[in-house]
């Protein structure tokens, strides 16, 4: 998952450079939440989109991070518990230590 991270964010970050490359003297109206931003340079937008797309995409993977440590607690834990199940099962009953101990005895 953190190799395609990174290789989208270098396919993202080459674009972006390319078309600040074809378009640096560039000048335009944005139009966002009902605000007119006059002369402002389309890489300058590309770039804010790029860093906003990067900070969000760091959020979630710190999010998904987080859920999977919890998710790996509780499976060890479960794991704790289930060995221990299991060794009190692989345990003979009671009865037959203490036959098998008499038994030892008599010889």
């Amino acid at each position: 998952m953190y190799l395609f991270a990174v290789i989208v964010i270098v396919i993202f970050a080459i674009f972006a450079m390319i078309i600040g490359a074809q378009n640096f003297n560039t000048y335009v109206t944005l139009h966002f939440l009902g605000k007119d931003i006059q002369n402002i340079s389309v890489i300058l937008i590309v770039m804010v989109s790029l860093a906003v797309g990067i900070i969000l995409a760091f959020i979630l993977a710190i999010v998904d991070g987080i859920r999977l440590r919890r998710r790996l607690a509780r499976q060890n834990k479960e794991i704790i518990a289930l060995r221990k199940e299991l060794g009190i099962l692989k345990m003979p009953p009671e009865e037959e230590i203490i036959s098998n101990h008499e038994s030892y005895e008599a010889e």
